[in-house]
């Protein structure tokens, strides 16, 4: 996974999701070598008022190292399902706004 910050959204009406194209080329973390499209896959992500969006992002296959990496714009948080804005307002302490349970906010806190 690498996390991507220049990039354009754009919502497909036909499928109901929004498409991220990154504008820069992608480089593999591992071996800095260019990496290439292998295919794509679907992720929810929990906006800050709790509506759900889908977002379509790209996996990319490293020819040289031969590893598979999810390209991540920078406003999805790796490995969770609210968006890096509504986790990083909870962890500063403004979870008023937060739809996520106190549980979970809690957890952020702890830096899990």
């Amino acid at each position: 996974m690498f996390i991507t910050h220049h990039y354009t959204i754009l919502f497909d009406h036909e499928k109901g999701l929004y498409v991220v194209k990154n504008r820069q080329v992608p480089i593999c973390p591992d071996c800095r070598a260019i990496l290439s499209g292998y295919d794509s896959r679907r992720r929810r992500v929990i906006e800050g008022d709790g509506t759900v969006s889908v977002y379509l992002l790209r996996r990319l296959k490293c020819s040289p190292c031969g590893r598979l990496h999810l390209e991540v714009p920078d406003f999805i948080a790796p490995a969770k399902h609210y968006s890096a804005d509504i986790i990083k307002q909870a962890r500063a302490g403004d979870s008023e706004t937060c739809p996520a349970d106190d549980s979970t906010i809690r957890r952020w806190r702890k830096g899990k």
